[in-house]
């Protein structure tokens, strides 16, 4: 392993109902989490954190799932485990999911107690037809509810994130829900464009023909949240990703980057590279039992261990080639060729430079100097749109 990562990602995978469209790994269980998860989350946060050897922690995200249904001292057991085993620097964005029917008071009074300074807030939609086909708890009068008790309370960074495409929604009414979320003044919004997965509920009705879906009309909806945004000084950063000025998500920026990061909790992700670019990635099991059965027996600090409850990926560097460019260019700001030979210590390839070189000629890659002199390979605006093919093309 070249360096060991600054980041650190949990996965909370319980929610009290599953949406129409989502395809991560949750449970419906209720809304209380298991304290035994909690306890073998905590096991496992302090041998990732030992055996990668992480002095520092610059980014933490707290995903799922549903996170907010974490009680305060359920918070509290995490921020302690991380705490105990290593530092944080002072300037550490620390992020934890929210659903909007979970946002109090007291949760966020606990959040910012626990050091927690930014929130990922999914709102999905304002417009009631689409919260209801997608299965979402809170409906538009909730949303709001949370939003404005979000502006007044909390102390930190605030992202929203919103989902055009929904069944049930249309041009006036997402403008319309994109423009009420702006009022609020997140330092960062999250546009996604619904992609319709085959085992999930949508993608279910779909094949069943239980709707039609127009993918060319949500792919025009998606457009046209994206020119509202602009308009109005959001910074489009990242294929889906949107911010004030110098609010982008640093934790997201660690994937974009070809970074490292550790993964923790069931079914979480962690990758970590060696100094020539290749490197492993784990994802932990999605038995929930199996996890917890594992770190309940665990009474001190491991050893490395081949038992771990987990699947381990080797990425050789051809493919963490191709991850590099594949993340990276869904950054508007592109790639910069000096990163790449940093990595991999040799020269962009041809194959990329030839593909980049065809593309460039339609208008949809960009070719610049960096302020630094370093040359930069970006996707056009209009390029990024057709990114999936070109990352194809790549392969």
């Amino acid at each position: 392993m070249s360096e060991s990562p600054s980041s650190l990602y949990i996965h909370i995978p319980f929610c009290i109902s599953k949406c129409a469209y989502c395809d991560f790994f949750s449970l419906p269980k209720g809304n209380k989490v298991p304290d035994d998860y909690i306890d073998a989350l905590c096991k496992e946060i302090i041998y990732r954190i030992t055996v990668l050897k992480i002095d520092s922690l610059k980014t933490i995200y707290i995903g799922g799932g549903t996170p907010s249904l974490l009680s305060k001292n359920q918070f509290k057991k995490i921020f302690s485990a991380i705490k105990s085993s290593c530092n944080l620097s002072p300037s550490a964005e620390i992020t934890v999911e929210v659903n909007p029917d979970d946002v109090t008071e007291e949760l966020l009074d606990g959040l910012w107690d626990c050091g927690v300074n930014r929130l990922s807030c999914g709102i999905q939609s304002m417009n009631d037809a689409a919260l209801k086909r997608a299965c979402r708890r809170a409906d538009s009068t909730t949303n709001r509810k949370a939003l404005s008790l979000i502006k007044e309370k909390w102390r930190g960074d605030t992202s929203y994130d919103l989902i055009s495409g929904l069944p049930g929604d249309d041009e006036k009414s997402l403008l319309a829900g994109l423009e009420e979320i702006v009022s609020y003044k997140p330092s960062h919004i999250s546009l996604y464009s619904l992609t319709i997965e085959e085992k999930t509920p949508f993608g279910s009705q779909l094949n069943e023909g239980l709707f039609d879906y127009d993918f060319d009309f949500a792919d025009k909806l998606w457009l046209s949240g994206r020119d509202f945004l602009e308009s109005q000084d959001y910074k489009w950063y990242e294929v889906s990703n949107f911010c004030r000025e110098g609010k982008e998500c640093a934790h997201n920026l660690v994937y974009w980057t070809h970074g490292g990061y550790a993964g923790c909790g069931s079914a979480a992700c962690g990758t970590v590279y060696n100094e020539d670019g290749s490197g492993q990635r784990w994802t932990n099991t999605t038995n929930v039992e199996d996890y917890i059965s594992f770190w309940e027996q665990v009474t001190e600090p491991l050893a490395e261990a081949p038992s771990l409850p987990q699947d381990l990926e080797i990425i050789d560097k051809e493919n963490s080639e191709f991850e590099f460019f594949m993340m990276g260019l869904r950054k508007l700001q592109g790639i910069k060729a000096r990163d790449y030979e940093s990595i991999f210590g040799e020269r962009l390839p041809e194959k990329f430079l030839r593909l980049f070189e065809d593309w460039e000629k339609k208008g949809l890659c960009v070719k610049r100097a960096g302020q630094d002199g370093d040359e930069i390979y970006a996707m056009s605006r209009e390029g990024m749109l057709y990114l999936n093919r070109f990352n194809m093309e790549l392969l």
